[in-house]
């Protein structure tokens, strides 16, 4: 009787070592898949885009990264799915440089501020700030960067010269395009609301609307400039495409 007893008494130890061991392998393959799915999850990131030369929000561009791409909408974008490590991240805009940078993805929430860098030089961007002061004095601040937009459009048109001073300087039959050229205007030192507004339509903001030539209603009553589609009316200027 005792033997028996004795044998049951080891069966049930045996019995209770392989559920540990059942159990503890179990643990451990749970642990061993936290693992691996910690290491392989993708992420959802985050960012923001300043333009190098103000630190101003982009309001348009995009940016991709490992075949995936995301617009940037006043200034954010979001990328989801993107797997934990370092990758290369390509970012565009309207009048940038092309760049690119290295970022590392970790567990949690990804956040980057970047930065791209102007496509003009500086004497480009001062010659903006000029005929922004030059043709928009005393108008308010959208009006300042409307005008100023309306030159950058030009620079986009297959119309006009590619670059902002061959934009400002440029002659038809003869004649400068913008007025404060011929009567000197143009060499008035840019203030700080003026270049305000040349870095604002330089990071995309346009309330123009596409347009590529102002006028003011009070001053002038040429035809042909009264002959385009009207985009906007600001303060004393109408704004038109051509």
């Amino acid at each position: 009787m005792k033997t028996g007893m004795l044998k049951s008494f080891a069966v049930l130890i045996l019995i209770i070592h392989c559920a540990a061991t059942i159990a503890y392998a179990a643990v451990s393959v749970d642990n061993l898949s936290l693992v691996l799915t910690a290491k392989y999850k993708a992420n959802p990131i985050f960012g923001t885009v300043r333009a190098a030369e103000s630190g101003l929000p982009l309001h348009s561009g995009s940016v991709s990264l490992n075949g995936q791409s995301a617009p940037i909408k006043d200034g954010h974008f979001t990328l989801a799915e993107v797997p934990l490590g370092r990758h290369t991240l390509q970012i565009t805009g309207p009048y940038r440089q092309p760049t690119t940078v290295t970022i590392t993805v970790e567990p949690g929430l990804n956040r980057f501020d970047l930065q791209i860098g102007s496509s003009f030089s500086q004497e480009e961007i001062d010659a903006l700030a000029r005929i922004t002061r030059a043709e928009a004095e005393g108008e308010a601040a959208a009006g300042k960067a409307a005008v100023a937009a309306t030159v950058l459009n030009r620079v986009k048109s297959e119309r006009y010269p590619a670059t902002i001073i061959g934009v400002i300087y440029q002659r038809i039959n003869g004649r400068y395009q913008y007025s404060p050229v011929a009567d000197g205007r143009i060499n008035l030192p840019p203030r700080p609301e003026d270049y305000q507004a040349a870095f604002q339509a330089l990071a995309g903001f346009d309330p123009s609307n596409g347009a590529t030539g102002f006028f003011n209603p009070a001053k002038t009553s040429d035809r042909w400039v009264r002959s385009h589609p009207v985009t906007a009316v600001i303060d004393r200027h109408t704004f038109f495409r051509y």
